[in-house]
Formats: structure tokens, sequence, C-alpha cells
């Protein structure tokens, strides 16, 4: 979902500087960019800047530059610091609750300025967390939520039937594969 908004966002919107921010520099490349149904999975090939980096991509910085102008800049929420001084039309954050630090997502807002309407996009297994709280709280914040088992043509059957097996009525289940957040988790 992250990945298809945010590159939907800057094709259609030439000129425009879009952040992915995932927790390390590791995830950030492994699943948001070269993924399965990361960045590079989506893309089409005619729409990347063949001129910067292979075909459109520097893997080493996490940037992807397009045809049009637009770019996807990688960012880890291990180092809050590096956004600083950023700007961005949109941005993608993957796995928040999952983020060590929660000033980065504060560094990430204040350089979300550019254009009319700028927007952020969050991915997460929902953690009850202090800063996912926080946005569960907000009236600026649509949260759309969907299970594990609305994605099963996309997951293994053998997969399913484990998850099911063994999560089925539990507390992590009902936070990992139904996106509960839970309280007073035991």
């Amino acid at each position: 979902t992250g990945a298809q908004d945010i590159a939907l966002y800057a094709l259609r919107h030439p000129n425009t500087i879009n952040a992915v921010v995932a927790p390390t520099f590791g995830d950030l490349r492994r699943v948001c960019f070269q993924g399965n149904s990361g960045l590079l999975s989506i893309i089409p090939d005619d729409c990347y800047d063949k001129e910067f980096g292979t075909n459109g991509y520097s893997s080493s910085i996490c940037e992807i530059k397009l045809a049009n102008g637009s770019k996807i800049v990688g960012y880890a929420a291990h180092n809050p610091e590096r956004l600083r001084g950023s700007q961005f039309h949109r941005a993608w954050c993957d796995e928040l609750a999952a983020w060590r630090y929660p000033e980065t997502f504060d560094q990430l807002m204040f350089a979300l300025r550019l254009g009319d309407n700028p927007q952020c996009v969050i991915t997460t297994t929902p953690r009850p967390t202090p800063l996912i709280r926080k946005l569960l709280d907000r009236d600026d914040v649509r949260v759309t939520t969907g299970s594990t088992f609305e994605n099963e043509a996309n997951l293994a059957e053998s997969t399913l039937a484990m998850l099911k097996e063994k999560y089925e009525g539990t507390t992590l289940g009902r936070q990992e594969l139904y996106a509960e957040v839970l309280d007073n988790l035991e």
C-alpha cells in the first residue's frame, strides 16, 4: 500500500520530492525499494530517469529519480537528524510502530511542507506505542485496517494455515493478524 501510494503520487505529480522512511537502512532497501512489493517492482521501466544511477535508482543512497523530474528518497528512522533541512510533498512511513526514535516522525513532519496539501501515509503493525496512540486520537488522521487474511491471494496457503492454527484467538494474533491496537497486554 505504501509503495503503491508513493509511486503513484510521484508519477502523477511531476517534479515532486517524496520521502520513504523505514526503521533501518536495511529495511528501507530490502523491503521498501527492492522487496517483492517494493518500489522497484511496481514502477514501470520507462518511467525512470535513465541518467541517474542504475536505471534511475541508486541503491547506495536509496533514491529513485523519475523521468518526470520527481524523486523518491529513502531515510532510515534510526537517524532522526538526517531529515533536518529536507522538504517533501509526500511521505511514506513504513513500520512506524517499530521506529526506535519517535522524534524521527517529528523531524519528518517539519519536512513535510511542499505543495498545497502535503500528506503522509503510514503502514505499520498497530502496536500501542505512544506515537501510534497520539496519531489515532487526531482528527486529521484516517485509519484503514486490514487483516492478514484479506491478503490471502498474495500469501502461501501453508503460511496462512500455520498462522491461523498458531495465533488464532491469541493476543499476538489479534495484533499481528487482525490489526487491532491492544491495551493492557498480558
